[in-house]
């Protein structure tokens, strides 16, 4: 299981999301602990929405730097029972928003996390039969009934303009799919195969999805 503090966090801020340590050095650089506030405001909501702990570390850190008191962090470890059942929680959340959602907004929210992905993590997307990736996390994750010809109808709908030309969804990446995952784990969820070639593609862009919708239910 990956180590959630090695994960980069993308907190929704005054309208705009912006990376964690980004975030943490604006406070640091605010000048007094009031304005120095508003930035510890976000931090927390986003660590409270996605079940992390360690936030309350990073918020401690800055009212050390403006000689606050620090918050009082409860003993709990972030493998614990309480922990898991939120972020449970929040993935079901992400869920039920996502079937709720028309098909525009679905393609938006592609579109959106597809940009995200490429500006933030291009070298995870490099060659066209990655979209299997993509595939196993809206398949796996948010809706069971999509069809692999209707993802690559949305996909060719919601591709950014930043997408190199080059890994432009075509419709025939999935040709070899059965091939390209193993037949052993063809019939299994992307996050139960033992062989998923995707693994680091598909967990980063499942990050990205659970935050751009988080961010929707908290507005």
């Amino acid at each position: 299981m990956r180590n959630e503090k090695d994960e980069v966090q993308y907190i929704w801020h005054d309208g705009v999301r912006i990376r964690e340590g980004q975030l943490i050095s604006m406070a640091l650089r605010a000048g007094n602990y009031a304005i120095a506030e508003h930035y510890i405001c976000s931090l927390l909501a986003h660590g409270t929405i996605c079940g992390l702990t360690y936030i309350i570390d990073k918020v401690n850190e800055i009212r050390e730097f403006y000689q606050v008191e620090a918050i009082p962090k409860p003993n709990i470890d972030n493998d614990s029972l309480p922990t898991t059942r939120y972020r449970n929680s929040v993935e079901e959340q992400v869920r039920k928003k996502y079937r709720k959602m028309t098909v525009d907004a679905r393609i938006e929210l592609m579109h959106d996390s597809l940009e995200i992905l490429m500006t933030n993590h291009p070298k995870l997307f490099r060659f066209k039969n990655q979209w299997q990736g993509i595939y196993f996390v809206v398949h796996d994750r948010l809706d069971g009934s999509l069809s692999q010809k209707d993802f690559i109808s949305q996909a060719m709908v919601a591709t950014p303009i930043c997408w190199p030309e080059r890994i432009t969804i075509s419709g025939n990446e999935f040709k070899n799919l059965r091939r390209d995952s193993q037949i052993e784990d063809y019939d299994e969820t992307y996050y139960e195969m033992k062989n998923n070639p995707y693994r680091e593609l598909c967990d980063t862009y499942w990050d990205i999805i659970k935050q751009l919708i988080c961010g929707i239910i908290v507005e």
